[in-house]
C-alpha cells in the first residue's frame, strides 16, 4: 500500500509536468528520526521519497510520500502499542540561498524551504477502522553537493495533522479538541536528491 502511494504520486507528477521541462525535474528519497513531543516519542522509522519540478533556480514544488511508525507503552498493554501514519502532499519549495544572496542552485550548499499540505492515513495497532486526515507540512532542508546533480540533504520538518483521531499509543481521543491540531510530529533525516539534467 505505501509503494502504492508513491508510484500514483510519481504518476501525477509526471502526467501534470509540461514535457519539455524534464531538465527540471529530480527525485528524493530520506529515511531517519520521526517523534513527538507529547507524549515523548522518537524512533529511526521515517521512510520518504518525493518527485520535484524546480520552475526556475528558486522556485519550485514537489510531491512528497512518507511513511512513519509510533510505538509507545500502553499500560492496558503487555505489548507497545502506536499508530501507523502514511501521508502524500503537495508542497511548494524555495531556495533561501539563490533567493537572498548571489549562490547559484548547484554550488556545493543550498538551504532550501519547503511548505505545503496534504493527505494522511492512520492506523491504530489495534483498534479497527482508519483516520483520514489533512495534514500541513513545513521544513527546512540543507542540501551539499556530491557531484553534478546529485546532492546529500538533511531535512527537519513538522507535520500537523488536522482532526487527529488516534491518540500516539493507537488508542482513541474522546477530547473536545479532535477538530484542531490534535496530531504535531517532526522529522530529522537524511537523504539523496538528484537532479536530471541540472541545468548550468
Amino acid at each position: 500500500m505505501k509503494k502504492t502511494y508513491f508510484i500514483i504520486a510519481a504518476l501525477l507528477c509526471v502526467l501534470f509536468i509540461p514535457k519539455n521541462s524534464y531538465s527540471q525535474v529530480g527525485i528524493e528519497v530520506n529515511y531517519g528520526l520521526n517523534g513527538v513531543f507529547e507524549p515523548s516519542i522518537n524512533d529511526l522509522s521515517h521512510f520518504g521519497g518525493a518527485i520535484t519540478y524546480d520552475f526556475d533556480e528558486t522556485y519550485g514544488m514537489k510531491i512528497d510520500f512518507a511513511s512513519d511508525k509510533f510505538r509507545t507503552k500502553n499500560p492496558l498493554f503487555t505489548e507497545e502499542t502506536g499508530i501507523d501514519v502514511t501521508r502524500i502532499s503537495l508542497q511548494g519549495t524555495m531556495n533561501v540561498s539563490t533567493a537572498f544572496t548571489r549562490a547559484r542552485s548547484y554550488d556545493f550548499f543550498n538551504l532550501l524551504a519547503h511548505a505545503g499540505a496534504g493527505y494522511s492515513l492512520v492506523k491504530s495497532s489495534y483498534n479497527a477502522g482508519n483516520d483520514n486526515l489533512i495534514n500541513v507540512v513545513m521544513g527546512l532542508t540543507p542540501r551539499f553537493k556530491i557531484t553534478d546533480g546529485l546532492y546529500f540533504a538533511v531535512d527537519t520538518s513538522v507535520i500537523l495533522n488536522i482532526s487527529q483521531h488516534y491518540n500516539f499509543d493507537g488508542s482513541f481521543a474522546y477530547s473536545d479538541n479532535v477538530n484542531s491540531f490534535t496530531g504535531i510530529t517532526y522529522n530529522v533525516t537524511g537523504g539523496i536528491i538528484y537532479k536530471f539534467n541540472e541545468y548550468y
